[in-house]
């Protein structure tokens, strides 16, 4: 633009040097203008104004750009500023109001305990109150050093020590990566992720336990139920068989409908074996029914005799057992199994080929009016599957048995018994079972325990344990004190203080003194203390003989001497006098 206005200045200028050469008349000539070089010229000459202008222009709007950028550059440092000086003031001067907000949540205390689920739900609990109250990073640290007590405590004092150094306390990221490292370690999470993908349900476990199971452990694999297919079709595949078959043909898009489906399948399973095991008892008292009863004889020909007391048995005459007599001829000198005449009532009618084959069964007591008249019972409140029921330890029964009523609120399954039962009841009835309740869990103590009940209609209790399940599990009962123990295969050794064996020992019990060895392992020279420090004179093999000596030791006595000998020491009568009295006085 510049070369531009400088051309048609040049241009200008040259013309008029030549019009002052020439002559006068070339002069006068020229006074004349052109009208068309004129116009160009000022053509050109506003052209050039006018992109000067233009220029000017722009360069008074780039400057004004620069100075808003300034402005801005200004006022982002001040706002920076600003933060900084409320991040450092401002905690501490509201630090009693952040704390007072943080407790009225009623935050929860954490002891440093060894379940690393606890530690992961105490930093899942305060985070969600920082994150209602808003509250600032440098803040969190703060108000979460107050909750730790014991040993969390005594840990937060070993940082406080490592970080002495340091004017700021650390982030709420950085606080949260060492108390992982100390309570959550990786080996920890890795283990609960394990679990987590080992998790199935078992027979003992309704559908809501193993839901609760599966969305704690999901903590630990936030990978697999962040997507709700994938944690729907994990959550399917640790079902029981009984229930993932029948969601197998469905695809389930989400993890509530999949859990929906499985609370569903689960009722209708227990309602259709309620109805079979209903059925089975319909089935069986009609064949029941309909079946000869070979063993009940005329109720009007019956004769009715009071319990031996020494047996325990209705009969008439004198006790064959207290006697020791056969029971079956009645004769001394013998027993049922030898006796000569066993033969004879075993040649006698047989019975009928098509009659079932029944075990026989006792149980002493059905009623509370029973059970008190009885020494032989203990009645207590026990759990069946969880349940409480009223159970009766009768020593006098031979299996274990479930009241219907009770079987039926537990929703069990029936199973039938390989041949029935020929149950003899204390009104002096029998009574025919043959369904079974396999595996009841029994807890007592803190410890679950098996039992296969028989189902029997009771009402005054629950459940009865035989001898079956009693000498199975080695149970005392207190007959007197109407108590038992807690049964179990493995006792534990019972151990006491010296005190209480001293105490033991006045009293007359025995003790005995054993010395007990290791044979699992040989003994070794480096265990015996003492001997352990002399090595070369416990060789492992014997070198020999010992040498024989330079000068043989003896001593010669005399022709017609006697042995030597020394007298023993008898005391005198006034030294044993002073013995005993000071014997007393000791």
């Amino acid at each position: 633009m510049r070369n531009r206005e400088n051309e048609v200045l040049a241009n200008i200028a040259a013309r008029r040097r030549g019009a002052r050469g020439r002559g006068v008349a070339r002069q006068a000539a020229e006074q004349t203008p052109n009208p068309a070089a004129t116009q160009a010229d000022f053509a050109g000459a506003s052209q050039v104004m006018t992109q000067l202008l233009q220029m000017q222009q722009q360069m008074q709007q780039q400057m004004q750009q620069q100075m808003q950028q300034q402005m801005q550059m200004q006022q982002q440092v001040q706002m920076q500023m600003q933060q900084q000086v409320q991040a450092t003031v401002r905690p501490a001067q509201s630090m009693e109001s952040y704390y007072e907000r943080f407790r009225r949540l009623n935050p929860p205390m954490f002891d440093g305990g060894a379940d690393p689920l606890v530690a992961e739900t105490w930093i899942r609990e305060v985070e969600k109150m920082f994150k209602a109250l808003q509250y600032l990073e440098e803040v969190k640290v703060r108000l979460a050093i107050p909750m730790l007590k014991g040993n969390a405590e005594f840990w937060w004092t070993t940082i406080e020590a490592a970080l002495e150094g340091e004017d700021e306390l650390p982030t709420w990221e950085e606080f949260k990566k060492m108390f992982y490292d100390q309570y959550f370690p990786e080996s920890v999470r890795i283990s609960k992720e394990n679990e987590f993908l080992s998790l199935r349900q078992t027979d003992d476990m309704t559908v809501l336990e193993y839901a609760n199971k599966f969305t704690k452990l999901g903590w630990f694999c936030p990978q697999m139920i962040e997507i709700e297919r994938s944690k729907a079709n994990r959550f399917e595949q640790g079902l029981r068989d009984e229930i993932r078959s029948r969601l197998s043909v469905l695809i389930f898009t989400s993890y509530g409908e999949a859990l929906e489906r499985a609370l569903k399948v689960e009722a209708d399973l227990k309602k259709s074996g309620k109805e079979r095991g209903e059925q089975k008892r319909a089935e069986t008292s009609r064949n029941l029914m309909n079946r000869p009863r070979n063993f009940e004889g005329p109720p009007n020909k019956k004769k009715k005799f009071k319990a031996c007391y020494y047996c325990d048995k209705m009969h008439s005459g004198p006790c064959l057992m207290r006697m020791g007599a056969c029971f079956i001829c009645g004769q001394p000198g013998h027993i049922a199994r030898d006796c000569p005449n066993k033969k004879k009532v075993e040649s006698g009618p047989s019975r009928p080929t098509d009659q079932m084959q029944r075990g026989a069964a006792r149980v002493y007591a059905l009623t509370r009016q029973d059970a008190s008249a009885s020494d032989r019972v203990v009645a207590g409140m026990i759990p069946i599957n969880s349940v409480d029921a009223s159970v009766l330890f009768d020593s006098g029964a031979t299996h274990s048995f479930i009241s219907s009523k009770f079987s039926a609120s537990l929703h069990l399954m029936f199973d039938k018994l390989d041949e029935p039962l020929l149950v003899a009841t204390p009104l002096k009835k029998t009574v025919v079972v043959d369904s079974v309740h396999k595996n009841c869990i029994i807890q007592i103590e803190n410890r679950k325990i098996l039992a296969d009940l028989v189902l029997l209609d009771m009402y005054d209790f629950d459940v009865i344990l035989g001898m079956n399940w009693l000498s199975e599990y080695h149970a005392h009962i207190d007959c007197f004190g109407k108590r038992g123990d807690a049964p179990t295969k493995n006792p534990s050794l019972h151990i006491i203080s010296a005190m209480s064996a001293r105490k033991a020992l006045r009293k007359g019990c025995q003790a005995y003194l054993a010395c007990v060895v290791d044979t699992t392992r040989e003994k070794r020279l480096e265990d015996i203390p003492i001997v352990r420090e002399y090595p070369e004179v416990f060789p492992d093999d014997l070198p020999g003989l010992p040498p024989d000596r330079e000068i043989d030791f003896r001593i010669d006595l005399l022709p017609g001497v006697g042995p030597i000998s020394k007298a023993p020491y008898r005391m005198a009568p006034a030294e044993l006098r002073e013995l005993k009295v000071s014997y007393r006085n000791f």
